[in-house]
């Protein structure tokens, strides 16, 4: 007799509560893309407190909204920017320059060399990328050495206790799929937190695909065992590759609350927070609030 499998979904809450003061979390995203909004939102809404963020290594909007929510203390990224919106995303620079947010100083490279140490489970690894220049003195952990005459940066290891990911679909076991018709690459450091990770992964989704469809097409599937929370719309503001683009007009409004932040009047961003998170309880309310016209408009091809 066949036991029967295990589902793997969980609810934003659910998921978000997992979540300890203190931790390391990893979180996906590039830039404007595929960011974990609804379970950024939530983690705000919990009073998520002291986190070690690693996210990026391009981090975007989920970074810098819990960075202003006072939900970070330790950084580890290798840019928070909003691209042509602002070049430094405000809440980030705001707690840095204010001695508020440490700042794990890296490149993309080395962000990828501490999570893959972490993956092989050795303390470090080490990299030629960097060597000579003023990243050791921005981040004593980064030392340079010399072996067999050559020169390296010795990058320590970096392992999240906890990953958070966004993706068109998953089924109810943990097998998580992006889009056959990504409008960039189908996925960005998704799999690299993932296998670093040291707890659970955390995928929230489009939509529940069934198994069967899931198995049919075992190309798009990169994470497997993962645990599955719905989500639609779940990277919005930020975009989904596949899905939908990035709401511009809802990031630049993000941004002036946070430039208004970083300038001293605290108020326009405390009114962002109110607005966009404490006042709405849940992802649905969330969504409510933007309005399925307004999501609509921002739709590529339809998820595969």
């Amino acid at each position: 007799m066949n036991a029967e499998r295990a589902d793997r979904l969980v609810s934003i809450p659910e998921a978000a509560s997992m979540v300890q003061d203190g931790m390391t979390v990893g979180l996906s995203g590039f830039s404007y893309q595929n960011p974990p909004m609804a379970i950024v939102r939530e983690l705000i809404r919990q009073g998520a407190h002291g986190l070690t963020l690693i996210s990026g290594p391009t981090s975007g909007i989920e970074t810098d909204l819990l960075i202003g929510a006072g939900c970070v203390r330790r950084l580890i990224s290798a840019c928070v920017s909003f691209e042509s919106i602002n070049a430094i995303a405000p809440a980030f620079r705001h707690r840095a320059e204010n001695g508020e947010l440490d700042v794990w100083e890296c490149d993309e490279c080395i962000w990828y060399v501490a999570l893959k140490a972490a993956t092989w489970g050795v303390p470090y690894l080490l990299w030629r990328g960097g060597v000579g220049s003023s990243l050791p003195e921005l981040n004593p952990e980064l030392m340079e050495i010399e072996e067999a005459g050559e020169w390296f940066l010795r990058v320590p290891a970096i392992q999240p206790d906890i990953v958070f990911v966004h993706a068109p679909a998953a089924d109810r076991y943990g097998n998580v799929q992006f889009s056959s018709q990504a409008y960039l690459g189908r996925c960005f450091a998704e799999r690299a937190l993932a296998e670093a990770c040291a707890g659970p992964v955390i995928a929230t989704v489009e939509r529940l695909a069934a198994n069967e469809e899931v198995v049919a097409h075992p190309e798009w599937t990169l994470l497997r065992g993962a645990l599955v929370a719905e989500a639609s719309w779940g990277s919005h503001p930020g975009g989904l590759s596949g899905s939908y683009v990035p709401d511009l007009g809802r990031i630049r409004l993000y941004d002036e609350a946070g430039t208004a932040l970083r300038k001293g009047n605290a108020d326009l961003y405390e009114r962002y927070l109110e607005e966009t998170v404490f006042a709405l309880k849940d992802h649905a309310a969330y969504l409510a609030s933007i309005g399925s016209e307004s999501l609509e408009e921002l739709r590529m091809n339809p998820v595969r």
